[in-house]
């Protein structure tokens, strides 16, 4: 993951990419753990699911929307983005979150990192990080709602 451009000086940004360190952690844990000779660790699972389940909801109810707002991303890209979400929760739930979406989770965060987040940084005026940390706060203090 960058550090190079400074948009990590953004609260909401900074969240968001501990978050990712977070569930990159876990993920791996949960997709190595057949090549261990291990079951795949249930608790990870549901830590994994509960933090990408909020996660999930921060960017989709704020960084997204107020990226598409000031054209900094397409409405297609945000499509793709949030499929790919689902396809992760979805090998997640259905128990077959293996390597190969490791990969994909890890691919989907190096977009963010590297062009979603320095777009935020370079792109938001205070009503958008405003809007972007209040969409944190309803996430942080009530249920995540995106996921199915």
């Amino acid at each position: 993951m960058c550090d190079h451009c400074g948009c990590r000086e953004f609260p909401p940004i900074a969240e968001l990419t501990a978050d990712h360190e977070r569930i990159l952690h876990l993920a791996w844990a949960l997709a190595e753990a057949p090549r261990a000779g291990a079951e795949p660790d249930e608790t990870v699972r549901r830590d994994l699911l509960e933090l990408l389940d909020r996660h999930v909801a921060k960017e989709e109810t704020g960084l997204y929307p107020e990226l598409t707002a000031i054209g900094a991303v397409a409405s297609a890209a945000v499509d793709d983005l949030e499929a790919e979400h689902d396809d992760i929760r979805r090998s997640l739930t259905e128990g077959t979150f293996d390597r190969r979406d490791y990969y994909a989770l890890a691919a989907h965060i190096e977009d963010e990192e590297m062009e979603l987040f320095p777009a935020a940084m370079l792109g938001f005026d205070d009503e958008e990080w405003e809007a972007t940390r209040i969409a944190h706060r309803t996430v942080d203090t009530g249920p995540a709602t995106v996921a199915p």
